[in-house]
């Protein structure tokens, strides 16, 4: 982490501060992963919900991602031309796409999954079980705590 001086004295105790510092740390660490195979955090976010879920309407995508509909076009536009993923027209709604990897696509989510494997395993070095546990567990109540509307 920084050097504390460099930090407002508030700032470093504070809950949602760390968790910000902590996820571009991560997002830092898996881009440098990824950045050999021209791939980026962005990139691989759509290629893993298809590699899970399978060919899917474009708008499922945007549906099942934190991503915004102009943001997922450009997205799978930018995929599209990597031939990581092909659209074809939906045979039951001719408005619609359908989105599936290609064999380059399924390769490239096996490596964003590796990146986001060993990211992880590096953010959780010295943790024991029960702390990585505990960890979890309380990011997962601070989520739920900001996500209450």
């Amino acid at each position: 982490m920084q050097d504390q001086d460099d930090i407002h004295p508030e700032a470093v105790v504070a809950p949602g501060y760390l968790a910000n510092h902590a996820a571009r740390a991560f997002n830092r660490e898996v881009d440098a992963a990824l950045k050999p195979h021209g791939l980026t955090m962005a990139l691989i976010g759509p290629l893993l919900l298809l590699s899970w879920k399978g060919p899917l309407l474009q708008r499922d995508l945007v549906r099942s991602s934190a991503v915004r509909q102009p943001a997922m076009v450009a997205l799978l536009d930018r995929l599209e031309t990597m031939a990581l993923i092909a659209r074809s027209p939906s045979s039951n709604d001719r408005r619609a796409s359908v989105v599936e990897l290609t064999d380059a696509g399924r390769e490239a989510a096996m490596i964003g999954g590796q990146a986001l494997i060993d990211g992880n395993t590096k953010a959780l070095e010295g943790f024991s079980r029960e702390e990585a546990a505990c960890l979890v567990g309380l990011l997962q109540r601070l989520i739920v705590n900001l996500d209450r509307r």
